[in-house]
């Protein structure tokens, strides 16, 4: 299970264990890790349920790398308020879009998506080529999921279960473990998504984005498709590759790749949220080989 198989797993007392940093310094309603330079900015899109506090280790190290990591809280999650607004996948991408346009972001960026993220990510691409340097999908849900009969099935199974999450809360169970599993980073962050899945407006946020996100996935095919100019880095986190369902997964993770014209396929040994932890490297030479390292790697069809 990929979008939100840790979330569920937590809340059926699974166990998990919990991770993040120190916030990066906020600008605006974006929080920035590194100074901005030479390099396109990278812009992080968490998955269900998520936010920044996601990304907290993600964009240390891309900071050290030299990279401005810019993440956010989608409305009504983390720290961001509650307000009554479409969540269309299409919809996020235009606040992304406004986001981005307060804080001077006008040149092109690098945008990651995780998960359900991937979506937002896409939608943004396809509405705004010239605004995308490339994008890096981390383990991530696209239109292509459509043409992938377990991993939509897969996909529509966990979108019921998630329903369930308010119930949850309810109950108290989301108190009970950190709701993140394969994760540790330090405290606040840590606070931050702990708060994220106890807090009332932020399960009725997440809960919404999840019943906006399968019919989404039509809205965002029907959009310009993606333009093969833009270099696509996949990364497809899995412990069980030979499992009918994860190969599902997997060709519909790694489909964008076989449309660009450069394009490099990541299979990275992780579960679905320690790519963004005890893997995050894979995350940052992603990033690094849409800049232009390792020109060898991947393909170059065009």
């Amino acid at each position: 299970m990929k979008p939100y198989f840790v979330a569920l797993a937590c809340l059926t007392l699974l166990g998990c264990a919990s991770f993040v940093r120190p916030p990066p310094t906020p600008t605006g309603d974006l929080e920035c890790a590194g100074a901005a330079g030479v390099r396109p900015t990278v812009v992080l899109e968490a998955g269900a349920f998520g936010g920044a506090a996601d990304w907290s280790l993600v964009a240390e190290s891309l900071a050290k790398r030299g990279y401005r990591a810019c993440a956010y809280d989608r409305d009504g999650l983390g720290l961001s308020a509650m307000h009554d607004v479409d969540r269309s996948p299409t919809a996020v991408a235009d606040r992304l879009h406004d986001l981005l346009e307060r804080n001077g972001l006008t040149a092109p960026v690098i945008l990651a998506g995780h998960s359900n993220g991937g979506l937002y990510v896409e939608a943004f691409a396809r509405k705004w080529p010239e605004r995308t340097a490339g994008l890096v999908l981390v383990d991530a849900v696209g239109t292509e999921v459509r043409d992938h009969p377990l991993a939509l099935a897969d996909l529509e199974h966990e979108a019921r279960l998630a329903a369930f999450t308010p119930t949850a809360r309810a109950l108290g169970l989301t108190r009970l473990v950190p709701l993140m599993d394969d994760i540790s980073p330090a405290a606040e962050a840590a606070a931050r998504r702990r708060s994220t899945w106890t807090g009332r407006t932020s399960i009725q946020a997440g809960l919404a984005e999840v019943r906006a996100f399968l019919p989404g996935l039509a809205a965002v095919d029907a959009l310009p498709p993606l333009r093969p100019a833009i270099p696509v880095a996949v990364i497809v986190a899995s412990r069980s590759p030979a499992a009918p369902l994860d190969r599902d997964w997997r060709a519909a993770e790694v489909a964008p790749a076989s449309r660009a014209c450069r394009a490099v396929v990541i299979d990275a040994y992780a579960s679905h949220t320690s790519i963004l932890d005890a893997q995050r490297d894979y995350v940052v030479d992603a990033v690094a080989w849409l800049d232009g390292a390792q020109p060898w790697a991947g393909v170059k069809r065009c």
